[in-house]
């Protein structure tokens, strides 16, 4: 591997410094809030609000900012000219599979100082970091209607993996009746394994560690019931068959969010037809009428998913950092 280090553009380094959890929390979560205004929804708002209540954790804050932690929640660069912070950066860590990895996040640059290089300079001192750290998975979330940043991240190195869009269902007081032939009822316990393999396929293992989805939580039998009594989080399944062929699975989860999970488990060619049954059958069951969820690959059953109610918030594209491939220039 070429060990060259990671060099940060000319005549920025002045600008860019560490995120002080003392003093930045307050402007970050103002520009953040001025930078995705638009597409900001209540549990972005909720994570807005989460930073400015910090901001007021007076002795407790200082303590933790004193430690010198780097797992803290909250850490990354600000780029700041005089008394401004005008651009920001958040490296989140996160865990998989026993591996530490971390995702960038809240590139936000102050609408008055855009096309200055600034996204640009923040990433490369967030890899600068990543590097000395050893190189840990880097991954980092991008908007597919965000031409710009996605072309600064390519020029940078990041490579595109995977497009997930959003989906948000809030229900209706009448819903019609599905145009489907498929049944739908009761999730059983021999449907798991073929259940489990969709799982696998439609939110594989890069993406799992950044989505509430936990398999165990799942699995049929006393273990499923232990599992999701010692995690506190309630879950109800259901299968769609036609005839006797299983065509999908749904699973609805609770959340502390603003939205409960729906995880579909259904192959491309069975989800036109297994969703409106499924999505029927749900409404029958859950009586809170909380908004509802779904994470999907992009492009997959979008007529589908509108036909039953559901609305596209985003769509990102996800792109990570190959340590062992290439080497940023700084360029």
């Amino acid at each position: 591997m070429n060990s060259q280090a990671i060099a940060l553009p000319q005549d920025t380094s002045h600008h860019v410094r560490r995120f002080d959890l003392r003093r930045d929390l307050n402007p970050v979560a103002d520009l953040v809030e001025l930078c995705f205004a638009d597409t900001l929804d209540a549990d972005g708002r909720l994570y807005i609000d989460q930073m400015r209540q910090a901001a007021r954790g007076g002795p407790l804050l200082d303590l933790a900012a004193s430690g010198g932690r780097t797992d803290l929640p909250m850490n990354g660069f600000v780029w700041q000219e005089g008394e401004q912070v005008v651009g920001n950066l958040s490296l989140i860590p996160q865990s998989h599979q026993g591996q530490k990895l971390y995702l960038i996040a809240n590139v936000a640059v102050h609408p008055s100082r855009r096309r200055r290089g600034i996204a640009a300079a923040l990433t490369a001192a967030a890899l600068q970091e990543l590097q000395r750290r050893g190189q840990p998975a880097t991954w980092l979330q991008v908007d597919a209607k965000n031409p710009a940043a996605i072309q600064l991240y390519a020029q940078i190195g990041f490579r595109e993996r995977m497009r997930r869009t959003s989906w948000r269902l809030v229900w209706q007081p009448a819903p019609s009746k599905p145009a489907t032939t498929a049944t739908a009822g009761p999730r059983k316990s021999e449907d798991w394994a073929q259940q489990e393999a969709w799982l696998d396929a439609n939110y594989p293992a890069d993406l799992r560690w950044q989505l509430p989805l936990e398999a165990r939580l799942l699995q049929p039998g006393w273990r499923g019931s232990l599992e999701r009594a010692l995690s506190g989080r309630q879950v109800q399944q259901w299968s769609a068959r036609q005839g006797e062929q299983l065509l999908g699975s749904l699973a609805w989860q609770s959340s502390g969010l603003e939205a409960d999970n729906l995880w579909l488990a259904a192959p491309t060619e069975s989800e036109a037809a297994a969703l409106p049954a499924l999505i029927q059958l749900a409404n029958k069951h859950l009586y809170s009428y909380r908004p509802l969820a779904l994470n999907y690959p992009a492009g997959r059953a979008a007529e589908a998913l509108q036909s039953c109610g559901f609305r596209a918030t985003r769509t990102l594209i996800w792109m990570d950092y190959p340590w062992k491939e290439i080497t940023f220039n700084g360029q």
